[in-house]
């Protein structure tokens, strides 16, 4: 007897048949579909947690491979910063009010001028520089700091001295420039640039995460896509479905097919292929 028994219960049908019409098949599977939805996303979740140790793995990875190409083959850069004060003082070395507010408007106007065609040659030229004006104009930022007339130039280079020069060079030739071009009183030399000491880029921390967050963003799509393209369910249950749409649509008592694996998976794919079919009748 425990023979048979034994049988019967691996011989059980992964799809239970009912009786019922084309009104029991529609809302039957109109009341599975919320738990359909439902159990992809669940059994997704279980099988990106299945993988875990591998997310993590590539995770290590992505990080491991992003600090070396950091490392190693971004050069390092090197900021330097001179400052200019906009305002100048009268004669007796008071600054007056009109001064203030004039300084205030002319900010704006030195940042755009500064980092002009004519003035930039001018830097070039006087520290024979390899390179032509535009590529010069991306190594420097102006900044002008908040309630304030001060005018920073900074120059960013992969070599420090480098970037003092053309910091006070291009502060220089402002200098003289400006008061001619603008027909105002020359700007005041607030600070000259000096050779930093300390590297300003890459951050080696920004390249480790991204490369972390990238390898275990990755691999958890290539799971995703993997969970997505297998079908080896789907052809199963189409066959049901065909037959169950042919014997509603004959005439012939039509019958609801309750899924009863325990298999989440199985139950995914099969309620997703039949809505489809059912969604005919």
């Amino acid at each position: 007897m425990s023979l048979i028994n034994n049988r019967n219960e691996e011989s059980t049908p992964e799809f239970e048949v009912i009786s019922g019409g084309k009104e029991d098949v529609r809302s039957s599977f109109a009341d599975r579909t919320e738990q359909e939805a439902e159990i992809d996303l669940i059994d997704l979740a279980w099988a990106l947690l299945d993988k875990i140790h591998y997310i993590v793995l590539c995770f290590l990875i992505g990080a491991v491979i992003m600090n070396a190409y950091s490392y190693f083959l971004v050069r390092p850069t090197y900021k330097s910063t001179a400052k200019m004060y906009v305002v100048s003082a009268s004669k007796n070395s008071v600054v007056d009010l009109d001064a203030l507010n004039i300084g205030t408007s002319l900010t704006a106007d030195y940042e755009q001028l500064m980092l002009s065609y004519p003035v930039l040659e001018q830097v070039i030229n006087k520290l024979n520089l390899d390179m032509d004006s535009d590529t010069l104009a991306k190594m420097i930022t102006l900044e002008n700091p908040t309630d304030t007339r001060i005018l920073n130039i900074n120059v960013v280079s992969t070599d420090p001295k480098s970037a003092r020069d053309i910091a006070n060079t291009l502060m220089d030739v402002s200098v003289d420039y400006l008061p001619k071009t603008m027909s105002t009183n020359a700007p005041n030399v607030a600070q000259k640039a000096k050779l930093a000491d300390h590297k300003d880029g890459p951050s080696y921390t920004k390249y480790t995460m991204i490369g972390a967050l990238a390898g275990a963003f990755l691999y958890c799509m290539y799971l995703v896509v993997k969970y997505l393209m297998d079908n080896t369910i789907h052809n199963r249950f189409r066959d049901w479905a065909v037959g169950l749409w042919i014997r509603v649509n004959s005439g012939i008592p039509a019958f609801g097919l309750v899924l009863s694996t325990k298999d989440r998976r199985t139950a995914a794919a099969g309620l997703r292929n039949l809505k489809q079919i059912v969604g005919f009748l």
